[in-house]
């Protein structure tokens, strides 16, 4: 079942809807950190019932997506990829939520977790060298220690990670590993299958087990869930979860996944400038600071992500142009 590319998107096009991701992604940090207490208010679910109450709504409406509405298309990729999905499920699902939240519930500060899941490139260089054969640039190893500097500068600005316990940090860390493992086994299929298609179908797969885990893990908590609660919880549903997972998969379709991944830079200085605007929207609920050397750092970000992704031989194409399958070859930006 080909998915024909279509034609190849501008860069603008990719830049823009890049930058539309992180956006929306940069928030979810801070809508974790509300649900989980570490804001100024008390904590609405722990980082179970986060879990389950996120992809809970996200399994039932991909659900209805994938076997109402594209049933035959479903069950053929089921039939053809069912262990990747259901790989992809897991990743992409119950692990990467249950590292990231009981992190951040055991005292990981949003930005940090945001600074860490910055492990998804350097994961993503290996993984695609490794097992996609891509090429991996000067440029863009050169970005990536530019972007790596600045890294440096935004943790040292907030005190590194030194004000976490290292089990949580190392668990933490699990979740960009988790990530970028999702990606990699999406990106031999991306070539004949439709991103949305696709990401509906793991997320139905890895949320099944939480969608069933849910009457003893989060059905009460979610009953009992203000509205600033469900609106935060959808936002990572709707938006982070089913908006954030197929333009991601887009993404990954149309760029090497090395490339992509360098893209995850965005996501701490877009997270600093989130948090300064809910801040200065609520500042009775949201608390903000900022420091000199975490400006310097997002500018030091943004400038590696121009060298690694700009210009000529960016791009990282694979060392080999002989295709795995009799598949359409993926659209270029």
């Amino acid at each position: 079942m080909a998915a024909d590319p279509g034609p190849a998107p501008s860069r603008g096009l990719v830049a823009g809807a890049t930058l539309l991701l992180f956006l929306v992604w940069s928030n979810s940090f801070v809508a974790m950190s509300y649900l989980l207490g570490r804001e100024t208010e008390a904590p609405r679910l722990d980082w179970l019932t986060l879990t389950t109450g996120r992809f809970a709504p996200v399994t039932v409406l991909a659900g209805i997506y994938c076997f109402g509405l594209r049933r035959a298309e479903s069950l053929a990729l089921l039939r053809a990829h069912g262990p990747r999905l259901a790989a992809c499920g897991l990743l992409g699902g119950p692990l990467y939520g249950f590292a990231l939240y009981w992190a951040m519930q055991q005292g990981v500060p949003a930005p940090v977790a945001s600074l860490i899941t910055a492990l998804s490139p350097l994961f993503m260089l290996a993984l695609g060298a490794a097992f996609l054969r891509e090429r991996v640039t000067a440029r863009k190893v050169a970005g990536f220690g530019v972007c790596l500097a600045g890294l440096v500068l935004l943790s040292r600005s907030r005190g590194g990670v030194a004000g976490a316990a290292a089990l949580p940090v190392a668990v933490a860390c699990l979740a960009p590993l988790c990530w970028s493992c999702l990606s990699a086994l999406s990106k031999p299929v991306a070539r004949e299958v439709p991103p949305f298609l696709w990401t509906m179908l793991y997320l139905v797969a890895g949320g099944i087990p939480l969608l069933a885990a849910l009457p003893w893990a989060g059905g009460r908590e979610l009953l009992s869930l203000d509205p600033p609660g469900w609106a935060a919880l959808l936002y990572l549903s709707l938006a982070c979860t089913v908006f954030g997972f197929a333009a991601w998969a887009w993404l990954v379709k149309r760029l090497p996944v090395s490339t992509a991944g360098l893209t995850t830079f965005l996501n701490p200085p877009l997270t600093l400038v989130s948090k300064a605007a809910l801040a200065a929207l609520f500042p009775a609920t949201f608390t903000f600071g900022v420091a000199g050397g975490e400006l310097a750092g997002g500018v030091v970000v943004l400038a590696g992500l121009a060298v690694a992704l700009l210009g000529p031989g960016s791009r990282g194409e694979p060392r080999s142009a002989t295709p795995t399958r009799a598949a359409p070859s993926p659209a270029r930006p």
